[in-house]
This record gives C-alpha cells, structure tokens and sequence, in this order.
C-alpha cells in the first residue's frame, strides 16, 4: 500500500468507527435523527411538488418557468457550496489536529493538499444532497420523467460539487498565504458577506436587458434568471445536461457532462498545484503566534461590560467573548446563518413580499419567526450548551475563583441571551417593517422571539450544567450527546409550542374564519400560555442545572 493511499485507507476506517459509534448511541438520539430526517426530506419533497403545481397554474407561462427554474435552483446552491467550502477549508487545512503529522512524514505537499481538499469537499457538500433529493424527485414526479432522471442529476453533482468546492479552497488558500496575519480572518469574514450579498443580489435584482420578449417577462418574474441561465454559468451546464440525457439527447447531454467534469477537474489541478507551493508557507503563517502589538479592539467593549455588572461575572464574560472570537470555525458559522437571515430579510421589498395580501404577510412573517427559532435552536446546541463542558479540566479554576456557581451559571446565560437577542430581534424587527404589518401582528412576532431567546437560553444552559462533560474535548460529541439530543428536542418543541397559537390565531382572523372578537378574546390566552411555557423552559432546567453543579465536587 502507497503513502498516498494510507490516508484515504485512514479516512475510510475512521468513516466506518464513526458510523458504528453513531449506531451504539442512545435509542432517543437515533431516533429522533431518523424522524427528523425524514419529516424533513417528506416536507421538501411535498413543498416542492406544490411549487411546481403552483407553477402549472400559470399555463404556457409557468412552463416555460419550470423549464428555466432547474437552473435557478442550483445557482442557488452553488453560491450556498462556496460559502460553506470558505469554513470547511480554513477549518480542514488550518485547525485539523492531524497537519503537524502529516508534515513530518513521506507526503509531499500536493498529496497532503489534494487529501485535505477531498475532506474539505466531503464535510461542505453532505448536505448538498439532502436539499437536492427532494427537489428532484418532486421535479420527476410533477413532469412524470423516467428514473434515469435522478441517476443523472447524481452524475452531475459529483462535478458540480468540486468546481464549487475548488473556487473557495483556492480562494482561503491565497488569503491565508498572501495577507497579512491580523487582517486575514476578517477578510475572509468580508468575503463571506460580500459572496452572500451578490448572491441576493443575483437572486433578487430583476434583469431588465434581455433581447427577447420571452426572455424580458421570465426575467421580470423571477430575478436572477438570466444569471442562471448564462451559457458559461455552471448551473446551466447541469441542468440542461440533466435535461437532455432525459429527453435522450445523449450526445448533448454527454457534451454538457463532459464540459462540467473537465471544469471540475482542471480547478481540482489548480488546487494540488498552487496549493502544494504555498500550503506549508501559509499553514506556518496560520500557527505563528499573534503580533506582539495589536489595537486591543475588544477592549471598549469588555470595559463597559465590567462597569455594567459585578467583576466576577463580567471577568467570566470577557473570557467567554475573547475564546468565541478567537476560534474563526465558531464565529464563521455564526456569520453566515444569521447573515443569510438578514441578507433574506433586508430584501423582502425587492422581492416584493410587502405587496402581498394580509394574510400572507402575516403568515410569513410568523414563517420568519420560525425560520430564525430554528437558527436559534441550532445556534443553542452548538455554542451555549457546551460552554460549560468547554472548560474541561480547568473548570476548577472556576470553582475556586471569587464566583460561585449561581453566577458563573447566572454569566453563562446572561451572555448567551443578551447576543442571541440583539440578533433575532433585530431581524424580526426588520421583517416586520419590511413587510407593513399591523402594530398587533409586530408585537406578537417579536414577543414570541424574545420569549424563544429566553427558552433556548435557559434550556442550554441548564441542560448543559446538568449533562456537565469535562473529560470530552470534541465539541462535536458534546453536542451529539444525550444531552444534546434532549436540549435541540426540547428548544424545537418549545418553539413549535410559542409560535403556533399566535400563527393560527392571526390567520384564521385574517382569513375570516374566525371574527376579530374571537382574536380579541384568545389573544391574551395566548400571551399567558407563552409567560407560562417560557417561565417552565427557561427557569427550570437553570434551578436544575444549578443543583446540579452543587453537587459536584470540583
């Protein structure tokens, strides 16, 4: 066996344990993953179907928009692929444990980039499919196309995937080699924000250019078409390659493949070749220790929180803050979900969304509460669940420091809420203007959110003191624990709970199934069952989690 292959053999094994290990986990994880996976895939696959018999309604129109659609579907998903590729591989070639041993044994360094890129792909595009699944298959099922249909799009993806994946390794690579130390995490920071405003913008800025009648109304009634539809827009190369070999093109069809995979394959060539050149260079640059003299720009910030609460907790805080912003892999991915949130928020009026009917503003604006809960509850089992347990062994050092247990946990969930509110209010507080609601359907949507903030909070931080882990050092296992599992059950259940009342009563006034003496009447039962849950999810896992950590001894 080759040096080169050991690694993928590694990779393979370590594939494998991980699967095993996934399967000896509690019953309650695994089913709650295989519940969740397939409500979620059965609830793409009908949305989409409805789409496309939405679509149908508008007749020689709507087909001509079906057709094109395919395209637009996966520009969206390139832009989605760069953005991720940008984490995955800064994470992957800079932070993974294993570089330093790779480096001192027999691999030359296109080998050590070309293995780390098939894992920064692996671990950016997974999800790739878990979108592009339901979609096809509704797209099978409304035009009634043969089973070959899903065999191609899966032979297409495998290309389309690397060239994505490519263009953002290329692009970390060449930031982390080229630019100086202080400013290259924010650069990359930069480029993800300007990557997801072009994307908006592509997706959303009506095209008013085109030659042909034809093309000018698909334009006008789907922004970004014509950027989809470009002959040089690898979108476009994969859904009319899908296209053709169904209709049994196969010479097309084939061309379209072809002209995808040699694309694929020379950006995969740039990455091993300009990457084997400057990798060691710049992977010494991302381990060399800070500059000696740097503009403390937390500073301000950390003093006024010492002046606004006690030293103890402010002390804890400021280490909380400092250790987020210091590791890129936690802060990245906090970027671009509520980034992509307010970039989708901030463009409701181009979109025209405020234009629609009440009913519909108001049922999408509890959708937006709902899709930023979600967020949320993902955002509370990643960061504030495992906060305690990220102490690990020096955890004692809190418990002989001046803070006793009720206020380290009382800053852990001071932090926690303070940042995840500033966030989802404010982007609740956008979409409500956006979209001219009434002051009524404004108060409930952002009573709800702060009330999920004050739940998902509570219930991670609590739930994390009671699941305390100081021997596991892999965040991953932390959130994958039972403990974890029980947390996201809990916030998405809470969630659904604080959401729906308000959603169902707000439309069925506005549908005018029901009377505005009726909305009038259940409205404050709806307030105080949200006081009631919020009050349960948010101060009983914290009274429990606190007991808990004074029966430890540390």
């Amino acid at each position: 066996m080759s040096m080169h292959s050991a690694l993928y053999h590694k990779s393979w094994f370590q594939t494998g344990n991980a699967v095993r290990a996934m399967f000896r986990q509690s019953r309650l994880k695994q089913g709650f993953i295989l519940t969740f996976v397939i409500l979620f895939e059965t609830f793409l696959l009908l949305l989409f179907r409805d789409g496309f018999r939405f679509l149908s309604a508008f007749g020689g129109a709507g087909v001509m928009i079906t057709g094109r659609i395919f395209a637009l579907f996966f520009l969206g998903l390139a832009w989605m692929l760069l953005l991720s590729s940008l984490v995955s591989a800064y994470a992957t070639f800079f932070n993974a444990p294993e570089i330093p041993f790779l480096l001192v044994h027999p691999f030359s360094m296109q080998q050590i980039v070309l293995y780390n890129f098939i894992q920064a792909t692996s671990l950016s595009s997974w999800a790739f499919f878990f979108i592009v699944l339901p979609f096809v298959g509704a797209y099978a099922w409304h035009q009634a196309l043969h089973p070959l249909f899903i065999v191609w799009t899966f032979l297409f993806s495998i290309p389309f995937l690397f060239l994505c994946a490519s263009l953002g390794t290329l692009f970390v690579l060449l930031t982390v080699r080229w630019l100086p130390r202080p400013g290259r995490i924010r650069i990359i920071a930069l480029a993800l924000l300007l990557m997801s405003g072009a994307a908006s913008l592509a997706l959303t800025r009506p095209d008013t250019t085109a030659d042909t009648t034809t093309q000018f109304n698909l334009a006008t009634m789907i922004p970004g078409m014509r950027m989809a539809a470009h002959p040089l827009s690898p979108s476009f190369w994969m859904a009319e390659g899908i296209m053709t070999l169904t209709r049994g093109q196969l010479r097309r069809g084939l061309l379209f493949l072809a002209l995808l995979s040699s694309s694929a394959a020379v950006a995969a060539i740039l990455v091993e070749k300009i990457g084997g050149r400057i990798f060691y260079q710049a992977w010494q640059k991302a381990r060399a220790g800070a500059p000696t003299r740097r503009k403390p720009i937390m500073l301000p910030l950390l003093s006024q929180i010492r002046k606004a609460i006690p030293a103890d907790m402010a002390a804890i805080i400021a280490k909380d803050i400092r250790t987020f912003f210091r590791d890129p892999a936690q802060w990245t991915q906090a970027l671009v979900f509520f980034g992509l949130l307010a970039l989708y928020f901030s463009n409701l009026r181009i979109l025209h969304y405020d234009q629609l009917p009440e009913q519909w503003r108001s049922a999408m604006t509890f959708l937006n509460v709902f899709a930023v809960a979600a967020v949320l509850s993902s955002m509370g089992a990643r960061f504030i669940y495992p906060q305690l347990s990220y102490e690990g062994h020096s955890f004692w050092m809190l418990g002989l420091s001046p803070a006793t247990m009720p206020r380290i946990l009382a800053a852990k969930f001071l932090l926690a809420f303070l940042t995840t509110a500033l966030v989802s209010i404010s982007l609740i507080l956008v979409s409500t203007r956006m979209l001219h609601l009434d002051p009524q359907v404004q108060r409930a949507a952002l009573t709800v959110i702060s009330a999920v903030c004050l739940a998902v909070c509570g219930l991670s931080t609590g739930l994390g003191a009671i699941f305390l882990n100081l021997e596991e050092h892999n965040p991953a296992a932390i959130v994958s624990s039972f403990g974890g599992t029980l947390n996201i059950v809990c916030c998405l259940v809470f969630m659904l709970l604080a959401i729906l009342p308000f959603g169902a009563l707000f439309h069925l006034q506005q549908t005018a199934l029901s009377a505005h003496t009726d909305l009038l009447r259940f409205l404050p039962l709806a307030y105080a069952w949200l006081i009631l849950i919020t009050i349960l999810a948010t101060g009983l896992p914290l009274w429990l989690g606190y007991r808990s950590l004074q029966q430890r001894d540390f």
